[in-house]
């Protein structure tokens, strides 16, 4: 088995306890994820099946979600399933909300949730929580990216947004920061993601419908999601490459040095991730030795 499962994650279960799902009705160990959805939310998760999951790197990493916040309630994790620690009176108006959440649009610098799968030192940040030994203010921002927010409907206190991301967003955060901005609080109170790593909701599956005898209905090839430039290999250059040789290459697009190429046979089988160096030199970094099958060159 080789390939990736656009998943729909139900609510109210970890992104792990699907991959556990997956692996006991595939009866395949090598099995993981794109990138983790909070419990609490649904939606899109995307899974590599086997030597695939190799590849979930290369996947586009912006999402797009639908998200609900309700003003006046904060809690500890910034999302409706923590404890409250924070209470005010204030609800912002539609034209406050609208005027404040231009200061999130592009590059900004995000505070990830306390609660979070982040590693600090080796620990998980989530853990060092619980245990008391890490506050809000001692997290580490980082850069997030943010497309684009569209207001889909305002019921005071709930806000239901469109948000359209780059990979690394927290949106629990983002709802703490836009309560903060209004002199108010705020939580996540239910997160779908719609759109991830290009794949979308409309076209994903309960894993509770996968098993040995239909994956293969399922399973996308990630030649055909995989955003790099493709580069066709006649025999003879497969050979070379298979043998982690470098191989002298001609192209017809504009060439990036020192990008990532997907090599594929005449037939348009992934055979690999090749890197593009100088003097068109193509670079072996992981081989297809056979379907389902992925090996690292080491260089």
């Amino acid at each position: 088995m080789f390939g990736f499962l656009n998943i729909n994650k139900p609510p109210d279960c970890t992104s792990h306890d699907v991959v556990a799902i997956l692996r006991k009705s595939l009866g395949i160990k090598k099995t993981g994820h794109s990138g983790t959805l909070d419990p609490f939310a649904g939606g899109v998760l995307v899974i590599g099946v086997g030597d695939a999951t190799r590849l979930l790197e290369y996947l586009p990493q912006d999402k797009i979600y639908l998200a609900e916040i309700t003003f006046g309630t904060g809690t500890d994790t910034d999302d409706i399933t923590g404890q409250v620690i924070k209470k005010s009176n204030f609800i912002p108006s539609v034209d406050e909300i609208k005027n404040v959440s231009k200061q999130f649009f592009g590059k900004i610098r995000q505070k990830p949730p306390i609660y979070s799968a982040i590693k600090i030192n080796g620990n998980r940040s989530y853990d060092l929580a619980r245990e008391n030994k890490i506050s809000q203010d001692k997290m580490n921002e980082r850069e997030i990216e943010i497309y684009s927010i569209e207001i889909i409907l305002y019921t005071p206190p709930r806000l239901n947004l469109k948000i359209h991301c780059s990979g690394g967003t927290y949106i629990r955060s983002l709802a703490r920061d836009l309560g903060n901005v209004l002199n108010s609080c705020a939580v996540l109170s239910r997160l779908q993601r719609i759109t991830g790593n290009g794949f979308t909701i409309q076209e994903s599956v309960s894993p509770e419908l996968i098993n040995k005898t239909n994956i293969f209905n399922y399973l996308i090839q990630p030649q055909d999601v995989i955003k790099l430039k493709k580069i066709h290999l006649d025999s003879k250059q497969i050979n070379e490459i298979m043998h982690g040789r470098e191989i002298k290459v001609s192209l017809d697009f504009m060439p990036n040095i020192n990008k990532n190429l997907q090599m594929l046979d005449t037939n348009d089988r992934l055979i690999g991730i090749g890197l593009l160096t100088e003097n068109y030199m193509l670079k072996p970094k992981k081989i297809f030795l056979k379907e389902g099958m992925v090996s690292s060159v080491q260089t």
